[in-house]
């Protein structure tokens, strides 16, 4: 068993910052701190980042600035940081071993290629590093907090005809692709009410979790996404997704068993799709039901676990008793 006081720190770059990638990023230094014994520390990398936003964090890293990791970082310390940081170029400028979980494919212009270790969020995004960049990396699919979910209103006590948009990814997509799907449909099923749209970071999770748990249907036009949280964790609700399926969503999206997406930018069969099964609500119901099934295996457990095998293996160390 190799010893793991051979790496002294781990440092988590963005970890309280308000999104889904880096609530990921976070969790990987959770589990190095518990499992592994390594301490984890959280770096800023503009302004205060909350302890408090849109996710709960039981684990307080300490945190420092961006210019402090990088004077004091030595060669037996882990750095931890989505692509998304590319631009800092911490592969060409850093000791220490670095290791990048690849959750998007269009938040970076040019991936940062000199971190010893990648792992891809879903099949898409590991389709696209080796197509792209040629480095063959392990799938390990974020999580959603199962435990933290509230109780969801019943498929037939919810407003038949309400459906929820939710607003995320590039504003000029997403308002053209709502604008349409809402003439399509306001021709063809003017009863169809669309909700306020709620926008994607604003909510605290809890109150979000309240809202999809709410509504018969939600509607994501994020076109391009690594994975997907949002729409996956409206599942695990017994909410019904429409929209697209952000390409990396095709990991867990099976459209016409667990849901009714269809790649961008075809938004006119996506109409077609949410006319036909609100005037189907037993489908519906089913697809619901279907996607609940889906959003189980999605579980923190089923995370730490890969990512503990993971990591032993990629850092020559164990898990520490505990």
């Amino acid at each position: 068993m190799t010893d793991t006081r051979r790496y002294r720190r781990a440092y988590v770059v963005g970890a309280y910052l308000p999104n889904g990638g880096t609530r990921m990023a976070y969790a990987l230094g959770c589990i190095l701190e518990r499992d592994f014994g390594i301490p984890a520390v959280a770096v800023q990398i503009a302004g205060e980042a909350p302890l408090h936003g849109i996710h709960a964090c039981d684990l307080r890293m300490p945190q420092i600035g961006l210019a402090q990791m990088e004077a004091e970082i030595g060669d037996d310390d882990i750095l931890i940081a989505n692509p998304s940081f590319s631009p800092h170029q911490f592969g060409l400028r850093l000791p220490g071993f670095k290791l990048c979980y690849v959750q998007g494919f269009n938040t970076f212009g040019l991936l940062d290629q000199r971190f010893q270790h990648y792992v891809a969020a879903s099949d898409f995004v590991c389709g696209f590093l080796r197509d792209v960049y040629g480095l063959h990396a392990r799938t390990i699919a974020p999580y959603i907090e199962l435990e933290a979910l509230p109780p969801a209103m019943a498929w037939e006590d919810r407003p038949p005809l309400r459906l929820l948009p939710y607003r995320k990814g590039l504003p000029e997509v997403w308002d053209a692709s709502f604008a349409r799907l809402r003439e399509i449909v306001g021709r063809r099923a003017p009863e169809i009410e669309f909700a306020e749209p709620l926008a994607g970071g604003a909510l605290p999770q809890k109150e979000l979790f309240a809202h999809m748990a709410e509504v018969r249907y939600l509607l994501t036009l994020s076109a391009a996404e690594g994975f997907g949280l949002v729409p996956l964790e409206a599942m695990a609700l017994g909410t019904l997704v429409v929209g697209y399926d952000g390409y990396g969503g095709r990991h867990y999206m099976q459209p016409g068993e667990n849901c009714l997406v269809a790649p961008y930018p075809q938004i006119e069969r996506i109409a077609d799709m949410l006319v036909a099964v609100v005037n189907d609500p037993a489908g519906g119901a089913t697809l619901a039901a279907n996607g609940r099934h889906t959003a189980q295996a999605y579980s923190f457990a089923a995370f730490r676990s890969a990512w503990c095998e993971e990591l032993s293996r990629s850092l020559g160390i164990e898990p520490v008793a505990n």
